[in-house]
């Protein structure tokens, strides 16, 4: 027996499967936010001193902006990306927990970039975190294509899907690397780059859960 064959076992519920995704991507999206706490003020009717910390502050609202953007851009791809599969295995399952993984790490490389804006390290580690997390998401999608797809969505394939998915790791990458160079180089390819997986792509056909996936 094939030493992946087990993987493919199982008739597990999507619903499962996308309850806890949708409740790791609300913690996440809520750890982003923490990290933009009140600046201290030691003259708390002071306009100037504050109007000065809240300036401090733009590398962390900066971060937090790109980092919130992109989180959002996973949860509805990949909520697009579940509802083509007809039913999920123990390898979807395993898969999405590798990737959630990847989604729970992200507040730390957001927080650091936020701390040191101009550390070349720091922001360099924001692009590959994302870089990762987009594979992983990748991994997930050609997964589900391959193994679970519903039957009236197989004809509707992108054969240049994976070609397509991969300008976003390279995208997250050219940032890590502009950032030896440039962090602010680094910053606008990071804040562009999700722009380009927006929306989920077009497939053709019915991309709603089966009948039996929905609440009696």
């Amino acid at each position: 027996m094939h030493p992946f064959a087990r993987f493919k076992r199982g008739h597990l519920h999507l619903r499962r499967v996308e309850a806890f995704s949708d409740g790791v991507f609300a913690i996440v999206v809520t750890l982003l936010v923490l990290e933009l706490k009140l600046p201290p003020l030691k003259d708390h009717a002071s306009v100037s001193e504050l109007a000065h910390q809240l300036v401090e502050l733009a590398p962390k609202f900066l971060s937090w902006l790109i980092s919130f953007i992109i989180v959002c851009k996973f949860w509805l791809n990949h909520h697009h990306v579940l509802n083509l599969a007809h039913h999920a295995d123990y390898g979807l399952a395993w898969l999405n927990s590798l990737f959630l993984m990847g989604q729970a790490f992200i507040p730390f490389p957001t927080a650091m970039m936020g701390e040191h804006p101009t550390n070349s390290l720091a922001v360099s580690i924001f692009g590959v975190v994302f870089a990762v997390n987009t594979l992983m998401f990748i991994a997930l999608q050609r997964y589900i294509v391959r193994n679970l797809i519903k039957p009236e969505l197989a004809p509707a394939q992108d054969p240049r899907a994976l070609i397509k998915g991969l300008v976003g790791p390279a995208s997250y990458l050219l940032g890590a690397t502009a950032a030896w160079l440039s962090v602010h180089a680094a910053l606008v390819i990071y804040l562009l780059t999700p722009l380009f997986y927006i929306t989920p792509p077009e497939w053709h056909g019915k991309t709603q859960p089966e009948a039996n996936e929905k609440k009696p």
